[in-house]
């Protein structure tokens, strides 16, 4: 969910607007509470995302991906996130869903001649529940999961807000939140056991649990009632668990996605 992120999800194309703009739509003009009443809707796309890991001297990742949307009454696929609602009210969704996490470490992708010797950070998928909330003034969003590969055998969970502004065809979604894991996942993540240390002269470290905040935009523009251009940025602020590793020297991190979609 750090997630968070799918979403979470992407830094920089206009990050400032979600703060130069203020909140202009109504609950029932804004994109993502409407497609909680939606039913069978289906997008399909191509897109690219670049983003910048917290570790040492760890190359930039350029990743192209799929975009593959479907909203029904009971079912959903929102990028790396699939579920079943168990409560859909049109203004209030409760759902069980599974998501891919892809947070990892590869010692391959580093210069650092102290990282290179520390073992492999998988990603993984994670299971749990979420709930969207419509209010006057956009969505509000929560969410709690469990890794269910055995990786790190942590839990994650995200509170966030959303809203949509449209000036024709451009709409612009503003986001901020935050998002937590547990000790479990960062210290998987971001913890260096004692044979660790011994092999790469690193300190060992205990990474405890920790609360980072996010903002992010994602920027659409429709090109005609099918076709649709899409860009994003998130901006993540480590938590002091996460900056104070050995393997990390950065107190943010960020990512920027493009991309193309189709809706039927």
């Amino acid at each position: 969910m750090n997630s968070s992120f799918l979403f979470r999800y992407i830094a920089v194309c206009g990050l400032l607007f979600s703060f130069l703009f203020p909140t202009q739509a109504t609950a029932e003009e804004s994109a993502f509470p409407d497609k909680l009443a939606i039913a069978d809707e289906l997008t399909i796309g191509m897109g690219g995302m670049v983003s910048i890991r917290p570790y040492k001297s760890y190359k930039t990742l350029w990743t192209p991906f799929p975009i593959v949307y479907y909203e029904g009454k009971y079912a959903y696929l929102r990028g790396f996130t699939a579920g079943v609602k168990l409560i859909n009210l049109g203004f209030l969704e409760i759902s069980a869903f599974a998501e891919y996490d892809y947070t990892s470490f590869d010692p391959n992708y580093t210069s650092d001649n102290q990282l290179r010797k520390l073992s492999n950070r998988r990603d993984s998928a994670s299971a749990g529940m979420g709930a969207q909330l419509i209010t006057p003034f956009g969505m509000l969003h929560a969410s709690g999961a469990r890794d269910i590969l055995g990786h790190s055998n942590g839990f994650t969970g995200i509170i966030g807000y959303m809203n949509s502004i449209e000036f024709g065809p451009l709409e612009l979604i503003p986001a901020t939140g935050v998002l937590w894991s547990d000790s479990n996942y960062n210290n998987y993540y971001y913890g260096v056991n004692d044979d660790e240390s011994r092999k790469s002269g690193l300190n060992s470290y205990n990474a405890g649990g920790g609360v980072s905040p996010y903002v992010k935009l994602t920027i659409n523009y429709s090109l005609s009632s099918s076709w649709e251009i899409l860009c994003g940025g998130e901006l993540e602020f480590l938590n002091n668990t996460t900056k104070n590793s050995p393997m990390v020297n950065k107190t943010s991190i960020y990512s920027l996605m493009l991309g193309l979609s189709y809706t039927f």
